[in-house]
Formats: structure tokens, sequence, C-alpha cells
């Protein structure tokens, strides 16, 4: 099965952050939903779809958050992104603090969205709702 990368679809920093991934991504590996949609209903617990500050990957029944999920993603990327593994070297504590620092002023920087690029043909086959 491939990975699914849950984000917030009301922020615009999260949909920018997926159409980042959809342009830069080596294979076509991650499958996307919105934490408002049914399949994070159906996969994921309660508290991660209601507190919606971390971005999410489900991959084989296994949840991933904040730096580890963000790890992944780079791990699927193109060259030169696939460098920022460098940081799996620093310690999860500090790591996940500057994530939840970019979590929490997400919206300072591209505010709320109700409307996002609408994906070509391919892509929109890998948005789950």
């Amino acid at each position: 099965m491939n990975s699914i990368l849950f984000y917030d679809g009301d922020c615009g920093f999260c949909q920018q952050s997926v159409q980042f991934v959809l342009k830069h991504e080596r294979k076509h590996s991650l499958s996307f939903a919105s934490l408002q949609g049914e399949v994070a209903a159906k996969l994921l617990p309660q508290d991660l779809t209601q507190n919606l500050d971390s971005v999410v990957v489900y991959q084989n029944g296994k949840v991933l958050t904040e730096s580890d999920a963000i790890l992944l993603i780079v791990r699927k990327l193109k060259f030169p992104f696939i460098i920022l593994l460098i940081f799996k070297l620093v310690p999860v504590s500090i790591r996940n603090y500057f994530y939840q620092l970019v979590a929490r002023n997400r919206y300072k920087f591209t505010g709320l969205s109700k409307m996002c690029k609408i994906p070509d043909e391919i892509q929109r086959k890998r948005f789950l709702n």
C-alpha cells in the first residue's frame, strides 16, 4: 500500500506543501487525504483528526507525525531535497520543537484557504477524498 499523507485541508501552508511534494516526489508512492475527511476518520485516531497541528503519514498500519512524518516524506523526494535526511541525526525532541514552532505559525505564512489548486487527472487519482 502507498503511504498516505494527511494534511490540514483548510491550511494554505499545508496545501502548498502538498503541491511541493507532488512536484518533487521521485516516485508516485504517496496518496493524499485531508485530516478533515472520511479516510482520516477511518484510519487515524480521533485526536489527530481534531487537533490539526501535525502532518500525519499513514504507512503499513503505522502512524507517523511531526518531524518523523516529514522525514518519511523527505525520503521520497528527488535530489537535492533528499539531503534533508541529515536531520535524522538531530534528536527527535529538538526536531519536533522546530516542527511545532512552524506548525503553530503556519496560518501566519499563508492564512486559511478554502480553495486549492485543482490537480491534473493523474494527480487527482492520488487524492483519496
